[in-house]
């Protein structure tokens, strides 16, 4: 197992679901998820991204209680969204702008941290552009990288966030090892495609390995001309804001040691179960605890193709 590097401007959120509503903005983000969870497990994690003077003390306090170090990038604005879900099933939500924190330039990532072993890049509202992704391939050509593309379609329109298409993001997915969109982000880039065949479409053009979650229903999951449906662990769900980014962390945890594609997901569900039982950064998550439902979880695991 090594150290990871999480890029992507972390938020502090309002929260809403037919179940709980936040007291305040809390600590959230892709980047910032998928570290906490690294670091939870047991790993060392390094989060970078830009966020505004008063809400960096907290963001720096939040990861180092969980073995991750954070470098905040001064912003003048701290990034955010109020997150209003749709419907009981939770599967998707509306997003309504707090703040937005500025790009991140390729220059500001401390030159150390691309010596790690491997990478989450999670951006939320277009703060990583082709640019810098274009950068960092020329650096990280053996690397694993793990992307969640969600930031990198989001639109701002009248205040609040739609999905857009963007062509520049699925030609760069042909560098990067595991690319992992949600049911939505895979309709928007794939349309017409069942969530099966998007995953097993970013695996043709990677050559490596595409996943698509889908909420409570678990993921797919494709590589080496295989797809695999892996179930989510049935529990409680209160807030599943994070779960895809809990995904994505404890999936490049468990593949950094043993490099297995299949029992890397079924180890990243049994992660997320956690994360939608509970609101904010302080979720329970341990080694111990995955482990009980990762065995559950591999006995569900079905070849679609």
């Amino acid at each position: 197992m090594g150290e990871i590097v999480a890029i992507g401007n972390p938020v502090f959120d309002i929260i809403e679901t037919p179940y709980i509503k936040t007291n305040g903005r809390v600590l959230s983000g892709c980047s910032t998820n998928a570290a906490l969870t690294y670091g939870k497990l047991g790993g060392k994690a390094y989060l970078i991204g830009k966020v505004g003077r008063e809400f960096s003390r907290e963001l720096i306090n939040v990861s180092k209680k969980y073995n991750v170090e954070a470098y905040p990038l001064l912003s003048k604005d701290t990034g955010g969204f109020h997150l209003i879900y749709k419907d009981k099933e939770m599967r998707d939500r509306d997003l309504f702008i707090l703040g937005i924190a500025e790009k991140i330039s390729f220059e500001e990532i401390p030159n150390n941290l691309w010596d790690k072993d491997g990478f989450i890049i999670g951006p939320i509202l277009q703060e990583i552009d082709k640019e810098f992704m274009e950068s960092m391939f020329q650096i990280l050509d053996d690397k694993p990288i793990l992307l969640d593309p969600q930031g990198l379609i989001r639109e701002i329109i009248n205040n609040k966030v739609y999905r857009v298409r963007k062509e520049w993001v699925i030609e760069a997915f042909s560098k990067i090892n595991i690319i992992k969109p949600n049911e939505h982000e895979a309709e928007i880039l794939f349309p017409n495609l069942e969530h099966w065949k998007a995953a097993e479409k970013i695996s043709k053009i990677n050559n490596e390995i595409g996943i698509v979650t889908i909420a409570d229903r678990g993921s797919y999951i494709s590589f080496n001309g295989n797809v695999y449906h892996i179930p989510a662990y049935k529990t409680i769900e209160r807030d599943p804001t994070g779960c895809g980014d809990v995904y994505g962390g404890a999936y490049l945890y468990y593949y950094l040691k043993t490099h297995d594609p299949l029992e890397s997901a079924a180890f990243a569900s049994a992660a997320a179960s956690f994360m939608v039982e509970s609101v904010g950064p302080d979720f329970e998550l341990s080694l111990k605890l995955v482990e009980e439902r990762f065995e559950k979880i591999i006995e569900g695991i079905k070849k679609i193709k």
